[in-house]
C-alpha cells in the first residue's frame, strides 16, 4: 500500500495538495501518556510524516484506562517507543524520532529544530519543562499547542512565538517552579468535586482522567494543529482558549 492509498479517504474535506503538505510536515510532541500518545495517532491518520516524541516514562496499569498504546502487554516499556511501534503499524512509511528521556536542558533545542510544529503535553506538575520547551519554541519562531484533559471535558490552547506567553498566562513562578492550574479552565465545572480538586492541587492524589475526555483533546488539538498547518492561522491563541464539555455539551471560547 503507498501513501496516496492510506490516506484517500481524506480527499474531499482535504484537496490532494493539502496531503501532501500535511506529508510532508513534522510534528513534536511532548508527552506521549494519555493525551499526547492518541494526538500522535490522530494525527497519523491524517497523514503526518514524521512525528518528534519525548517521554521518559513507562506504561503502569493505571493507565490503561485512558492512555493510546497501554495494554497488558506494554507495561514496564517506555510510552514514546511502544507507541512509535503502533504508529509505523498505521503507516509504514513514518518517520518517528524518540527521544526517551523526554525533554532536557540538553536536547530541548534539538526537539523543536526537528519539528515544524510544538504540542506541548507535559504533565501540569513539571511547569518548568514547559517553559523550557515555550522559550526555545519562541527563540525558533514556532507555535506551540496545548491540550489538557479535565473531567468530561477539554481545554485547547496555542500559543504564537510572539504572543502571551505560557509563562505568564499559567503565571509560573520560577522560584517555587509552581503554576495557577485553575488557568485550564478559569471556571471549575460544576460536577467537578471541591474535595476531589483540593487533594489533586495538593499532590495527595494523581488527577483522574477519563478515556473519553482524552479523545476530546486527541480531535480538537489535531484538527487545530492541520487547520493552522493549512491555512498559517490559529483559530484561539493566549489568552483565549477553548473549552469543551461532554458532560454539559457545550463548546466555550473562554
Amino acid at each position: 500500500m503507498n501513501y496516496n492509498e492510506l490516506f484517500s479517504r481524506n480527499i474531499g474535506f482535504i484537496s490532494r495538495k493539502q496531503q501532501q503538505k500535511i506529508r510532508t510536515l513534522a510534528i513534536g510532541i511532548a508527552g506521549a501518556g494519555g493525551d499526547g500518545g492518541l494526538l500522535a495517532e490522530r494525527l497519523v491518520r491524517f497523514g503526518i510524516g514524521k512525528i518528534v516524541m519525548a517521554e521518559p516514562d513507562t506504561f503502569e496499569p493505571s493507565n490503561i484506562n485512558r492512555q493510546y498504546g497501554a495494554s497488558t502487554k506494554t507495561c514496564g516499556v517506555n510510552k514514546a517507543k511502544a507507541i512509535a511501534r503502533e504508529l509505523k503499524l498505521i503507516n509504514p512509511q513514518l518517520e518517528t524520532v524518540i527521544f526517551k528521556q523526554g525533554i532536557t536542558p540538553e536536547d530541548v533545542n534539538d526537539f523543536v529544530r526537528q519539528s515544524d510544529i510544538i504540542i506541548d503535553e507535559i504533565e501540569y506538575s513539571k511547569p518548568s519543562v514547559s517553559a523550557a520547551l515555550a522559550q526555545q519554541a519562541r527563540q525558533q519562531n514556532k507555535y506551540v499547542f496545548m491540550g489538557a484533559n479535565i473531567g468530561w471535558g477539554a481545554s485547547i490552547f496555542c500559543f504564537s512565538p510572539r504572543g502571551m506567553t505560557f509563562e505568564k498566562y499559567f503565571r509560573y513562578d520560577r522560584e517555587s517552579d509552581t503554576i495557577d492550574p485553575l488557568r485550564y479552565v478559569n471556571k471549575i465545572p460544576r460536577y467537578f468535586d471541591k474535595k476531589l480538586l483540593a487533594k489533586v492541587l495538593g499532590g495527595k492524589i494523581p488527577m483522574p482522567g477519563l478515556s473519553s475526555s482524552v479523545g476530546l483533546v486527541a480531535a480538537f488539538v489535531s484538527s487545530q494543529v492541520i487547520n493552522f498547518a493549512l491555512t498559517g492561522k490559529a483559530k484561539a491563541v493566549a489568552p483565549r482558549f477553548w473549552f469543551v464539555d461532554s458532560w454539559e455539551m457545550k463548546i466555550e471560547r473562554r
